[in-house]
């Protein structure tokens, strides 16, 4: 990285003792990344690719496909020169600058697919006085490391850069919480609540699968999300105050996010993850619970932990139970379908999406919760979600293939008998309507409507500013505004005459009632256009979740294991 402020990455490749039977190798660099489910092409910022052989002599290549390059060989070392644009630091895939470097190994190292397994090392020549932080193992040198093959390789991403780097032991392991970006980011309460973070996933595995485990925090402006890997995860924070509690509980929440992926994820895989295919796009059925089941565990563990009261954590149900009605999608894909069309359709949102598709994390979570609630009813609480995970990675280690949907079936069958079945069939195999008010029963809660009259309801979900103007992102299927005819990218310009601006819709509406009619001016493809629409009732309703005043014994047992609080002690 010779001069950063190009985002040009000097790559070297060499494979040293190769049989003289190698005559031809195929150099490929991958076509994804691990933990997103699209394809990124990476091909695509190569540049002046170069081979030769041990002895400098030019070998002969051509490319075959967009990510290979295939060189004739006939020596015993082959060594591969080239350059790779990396300026995608929010995509967590490759980026290098004037302040830093972060590469994720599909983006940057090539592979050869038949010494994938081949022990490797790696030397990293840092820009001035930076330095890497990074998984793999230290190899001698302060910038130099090896890996066990070019898997581990491409599940250890490297922050390059003046990061600070922070060491701290859970149960006699080290790990590093490491600092990058501009932040006030209060350390010393980040790494505690993160080391509470890391016990707790200890104690609901069983100890912890890695020798040493480093958290890459990165702040950067417009940032957020993360990404998971085998001993390591990046996690990205806009650079923003970090001293008040709301912020610190989200990044906590990314952090356990990411954390119990090292578990479910990165170990217990969808057989379409183990091994990974670099190469193309690697199907499954099963990331409603890769996904969703970890977006449901974060939150949880954090509540079992301490770390959120069961209050706070109850009280935001109802909001997530009308969501979950209120999306036509949810009743017109399944979960196992979203999950296997995620390279196509989750990974390229489009503007019908929230009306005819499923959400993974979402609605994967919420199915999580239901099979959890139904486990622990049908088993006399004997079963859970905590033990179908937990069996799962007993019956499909790391290496064995990974496990299909019907394994998980098969495990919660086992757990809570013959009728979890129909439980599948209707909510991961099919996309029926959830029995929240029987589900949530079970552990001595009664989710009811709100009474009162219903409020008026345009049906557009989501209207953001884009340069001063408001735009409609989302126009909800059988809603007034979507038999009026409007229309994703249409711009609101005004209400009854005056202006309205997208923090202001939710609030002007709910001052008419249902059956009132409003005069909408907009644009549309840049003609302007007036519509009278007649706003109706919002046809699902808001909630409130209270406790049964005299749950049975069942209930009660289900309640406190569940979310780890005695029933007595609710807030």
């Amino acid at each position: 990285m010779t001069r950063p402020s190009t985002h040009l990455f000097e790559v070297e490749v060499r494979l040293n003792g190769l049989s003289r039977s190698d005559t031809a190798l195929d150099f490929q660099l991958p076509a994804l990344r691990t933990g997103r489910y699209v394809i990124f092409d990476f091909a695509g910022g190569v540049e002046r690719f170069t081979a030769e052989d041990g002895g400098e002599k030019a070998l002969q290549w051509r490319k075959t496909d967009k990510s290979t390059w295939h060189i004739q060989n006939g020596g015993t070392s082959v060594v591969v020169r080239y350059l790779v644009f990396a300026n995608e630091f929010n995509q967590r895939t490759r980026g290098l600058d004037d302040e830093h470097g972060f590469v994720d190994g599909t983006s940057v190292f090539m592979m050869v697919e038949q010494y994938r397994p081949s022990p490797l090392t790696v030397v990293v020549k840092p820009y001035g006085d930076w330095h890497v932080t990074t998984g793999l193992e230290a190899a001698g040198g302060r910038s130099t490391f090896k890996a066990s093959g070019y898997d581990e390789l491409a599940d250890c991403p490297m922050e390059i850069g003046m990061q600070k780097d922070y060491l701290f032991e859970v149960n006699g392991i080290p790990h590093i919480l490491s600092v990058s970006g501009r932040t006030n980011c209060l350390v010393d309460s980040t790494l505690e609540w993160t080391k509470r973070i890391i016990g707790l996933n200890a104690a609901y595995w069983g100890g912890l699968p890695y020798r040493r485990y480093v958290f890459l925090l990165r702040f950067m402006p417009d940032a957020g999300g993360g990404t998971e890997h085998i001993n390591s995860c990046v996690l990205d924070m806009p650079s923003s105050v970090f001293r008040t509690p709301e912020p610190c509980l989200q990044l906590m929440g990314l952090v356990s996010h990411e954390f119990f992926h090292t578990w479910n994820v990165k170990r217990l895989r969808p057989k379409g993850m183990d091994p990974y295919d670099f190469t193309k796009e690697n199907y499954y059925r099963e990331l409603w619970l890769a996904e969703g089941g970890t977006s449901y565990m974060d939150n949880l563990l954090l509540v079992r932990g301490g770390m959120k009261t069961a209050g706070a954590y109850l009280r935001d149900l109802p909001g997530q139970i009308q969501s979950d009605r209120q999306r036509p999608g949810n009743i017109e894909q399944s979960v196992a379908e979203c999950s296997f069309d995620a390279w196509v359709k989750y990974s390229r949102p489009s503007p019908q999406g929230y009306n005819f598709h499923t959400d993974l994390y979402a609605r994967g979570a919420l199915v999580s919760m239901m099979i959890d609630l139904e486990l622990r009813h049908r088993s006399s609480n004997k079963g859970s979600f905590d033990e179908l995970l937990r069996l799962l990675w007993r019956r499909f280690p790391l290496g064995s293939g990974g496990y299909t949907v019907e394994d998980v079936e098969q495990a919660a069958v086992d757990l809570g008998g013959k009728e979890m079945k129909e439980i599948f069939a209707s909510y991961v195999y099919g996309a029926r309507a959830f029995p929240w008010e029987t589900t949530l029963g079970h552990a001595g809660l009664r989710l009811s409507p709100i009474p009162g009259p219903k409020g008026a309801w345009l049906g557009l979900i989501t209207v953001s500013d884009e340069g001063g103007r408001t735009s409609v992102r989302t126009v909800v299927a059988g809603s007034p505004a979507w038999h009026a005819g409007m229309d994703t990218g249409d711009q609101l310009l005004a209400l009854d005459g005056y202006r309205l601006r997208s923090d202001e819709l939710s609030r002007r509406i709910s001052e008419y009632k249902p059956g009132d009619t409003v005069r909408i001016s907009y644009f549309h493809h840049d003609e302007l256009r007036e519509r009278e629409i007649t706003l109706a009732a919002n046809p699902v309703p808001s909630y409130a979740l209270t406790r049964v005043e005299k749950p049975d014994s069942l209930q009660k047992q289900i309640y406190e294991s569940w979310l780890g609080h005695r029933w007595e002690e609710h807030d």
